[in-house]
């Protein structure tokens, strides 16, 4: 008689109602992973979460860099058939400005969503991973290049970019690989509102893109997904720009 299959290890993914983060949450159910999700819009969570194929799912309304919300997140997954597989730290804000006068408080929530979320997450996944594990941390273009008005973003961005090298480092001896992702412009609920404000301007950003386009959330969620899984066995330490090449241009065209 065939042995039976082990159940895919459970994942656990940050601003998961919309964007990326659903693509993402969405990508690994499709997989077969159950998928806690944590967002602070519990309705658009819920509805997010009852169209991701499999089961198992669970929704988690909740702070994104709060020790409790997320060491919730991650013991609902330890405690599934395979245990804690990957967690995914997505969720993010923007708030664009001059550096001069950029409020204190905007620069603290800045940080403490992207950069402490991504640390505190991290900690709390890592710690019920016994026998290894995948942290797939978001990073930004804007992380490695320069943006005007939007420095504090850039700034929490690099933090991620060091965070993930630093625990790579540290935590290969655990079994636990650390990598990032660095979207440029992809075509999410958040861009839409930047190019209806006018924040960003879209000819101006696609000059800037050799591909000519704008990503979408589920390509990211590819690469996500071959960096939590065991596709990416041998890789950490990493930050891959997904982008159409902006990183790579020289000269806009």
């Amino acid at each position: 008689m065939a042995e039976a299959r082990r159940p895919a290890p459970a994942v656990v993914v940050t601003g998961a109602a919309q964007g990326i983060g659903a693509a993402i949450a969405a990508r690994f159910a499709d997989a077969g992973h159950p998928v806690v999700g944590v967002d602070l819009d519990g309705d658009r969570l819920g509805a997010a979460v009852a169209d991701w194929p499999g089961r198992g799912h669970v929704a988690i309304t909740g702070d994104a860099a709060s020790a409790d919300d997320l060491a919730d997140a991650c013991e609902r997954a330890a405690a599934t058939p395979s245990g804690l597989g990957t967690f995914v730290a997505n969720a993010g804000h923007a708030k664009a400005g001059d550096s001069l006068d950029y409020a204190a408080e905007d620069w603290d929530r800045l940080l403490r969503v992207h950069l402490t979320g991504a640390m505190v997450g991290a900690q709390q996944a890592a710690a019920r991973m016994p026998s290894g594990g995948a942290l797939v941390l978001m990073s930004s273009i804007n992380g490695m290049r320069g943006f005007p008005r939007r420095t504090a973003y850039g700034a929490a961005k690099a933090g991620v970019a060091g965070l993930i090298r630093g625990l790579a480092a540290e935590w290969a001896s655990r079994g636990i690989r650390v990598n990032g992702i660095a979207p440029g412009p992809i075509k999410t609920e958040l861009s839409a509102e930047f190019l209806r404000r006018g924040v960003i301007d879209e000819q101006e950003f696609l000059a800037r893109v050799p591909m000519d386009r704008f990503g979408l959330p589920a390509e990211v969620a590819e690469l996500a997904f071959f960096l939590g899984t065991p596709l990416a066995s041998y890789i950490t330490g990493t930050v891959v720009p997904i982008d159409g090449g902006w990183s790579v241009q020289g000269v806009a065209g």
